[in-house]
């Protein structure tokens, strides 16, 4: 009895699929994000304890949507309007400089508010800038290994996003969009010996950023000595911990914690994942983890699709914006790193990040226009099949 070959159209490939894996890592982690908000932000507002989860499901309608009509673009179009992209996410940048338009928020001017809805103008910059860079490299194929042409040029534009966001006193998103752009110019072929002395550079503009701000420095020293700092400056990651400690295993249970109970400023934002640990336990955390490594290996695999270079950069700029901003936010709550004020992809609240990861998402599913065809058809094929 022959045994059946399991082609496209089987069940194996279709659960094993890469493209599918991140589709549905992405909105299991957003899912719980809704989940866990719910909980974290009924204190936040007493008088309308309703309003942040409202808002947030507002955002996450939108950001579907938003993916849905990118899934549908032809990335090939899009290249036609990638400098005016990257323009406009410059221009987004200064306008927040200015007073009377930009808004100060935690220290940083980093909003620019329209009514009720706010916007963070780095988070679109990101966009614009993976766009310029997987555009450029993709016009100078034999060029990427020279100093100028392979180097400096791309060093310029990321520099100009990074030196503006700077200006915002926004430190984490900077070394964020630094950290991607340095890994993009890695993949797209640039000389590691042009690389190096550029890393070792930007360290050390980070550690001067750091000691010549009160704030920054002050964090730094609570993070080396986070016990002696627990009731100043090391407050939030040591009540992080205590959350941690307090759900063990198994976890106090959804809406029983008391850390977002004003014990845990931020609760619901930048550490919501120590809820998570509080309220669903160990268990829930190592899952949230897993499915993070689960979409950067999925979406790694998907990438190998990528028809050419320009989709290929493409897709890596989006998926390592959305893991290294996680690995960090995961570094900071359990105490690995020091704080800097980053959300966490697809569970904290907060709608400019939620739509750019959703927007990430969608472009990166959507690297390699042609894959849908060959999925459509597998899928009628697993149907009749069924």
């Amino acid at each position: 009895m022959s045994r059946k070959k399991k082609g496209r159209g089987s069940v194996a490939y279709w659960s094993w699929n890469p493209t599918l894996i991140v589709f549905f890592c992405a909105f299991a982690l957003s899912m719980l994000g809704l989940t866990v908000l719910f909980s974290a932000s009924l204190p936040v507002n007493s008088n309308s304890p309703y309003s942040i989860i409202g808002r947030q499901v507002t955002w996450v309608a939108v950001t579907f949507l938003a993916g849905m009509v990118l899934l549908k673009v032809n990335l090939e179009t899009l290249r036609k309007l990638v400098w005016v992209g990257y323009g406009f996410g410059l221009a987004l940048l200064v306008l927040v400089l200015i007073d009377g338009v930009g808004s100060v928020v935690n220290g940083s001017r980093s909003w620019i508010r329209f009514g009720l809805v706010g916007i963070q103008p780095a988070e679109f910059a990101k966009v614009g800038l993976i766009f310029a860079l997987a555009h450029y490299y993709s016009l100078i194929r034999s060029e990427e290994k020279t100093f100028l042409k392979g180097f400096v040029i791309p060093c310029v534009l990321i520099g100009s996003v990074v030196g503006l966001i700077l200006l915002q006193t926004d430190l984490g998103t900077a070394l964020i969009i630094s950290l991607v752009g340095f890994c993009t110019l890695f993949l797209a072929g640039v000389r590691l010996w042009h690389l190096l002395p550029a890393a070792f550079g930007g360290f050390g503009m980070a550690v001067i950023a750091v000691l010549h701000n009160p704030e920054r420095l002050s964090r730094l020293t609570a993070f080396l000595d986070m016990e002696g700092q627990k009731a100043g400056d090391a407050y939030q990651v040591w009540q992080a911990i205590l959350a941690f400690g307090a759900g063990g295993f198994e976890g106090v249970g959804l809406g029983n914690g008391r850390q977002q109970l004003r014990s845990l400023p931020e609760a619901h934002n930048d550490f919501i994942f120590a809820i998570v640990g509080e309220e669903l336990g160990i268990l829930a955390t190592m899952t949230v983890v897993t499915v993070f490594a689960g979409l950067f290996i999925a979406g790694m695999i998907h990438l190998r699709r990528a028809p050419n270079v320009y989709q290929y950069l493409l897709g890596w700029g989006c998926l390592l914006n959305i893991s290294v901003q996680a690995v960090v936010n995961l570094g900071v709550v359990t105490g690995c790193l020091p704080t800097t004020g980053l959300p966490l992809p697809f569970i904290s609240y907060g709608g400019s990040n939620f739509l750019v990861m959703g927007i990430f998402v969608a472009i990166l599913l959507n690297t390699s226009y042609s894959w849908r065809k060959p999925i459509l058809k597998d899928s009628k094929r697993h149907l009749r099949e069924i």
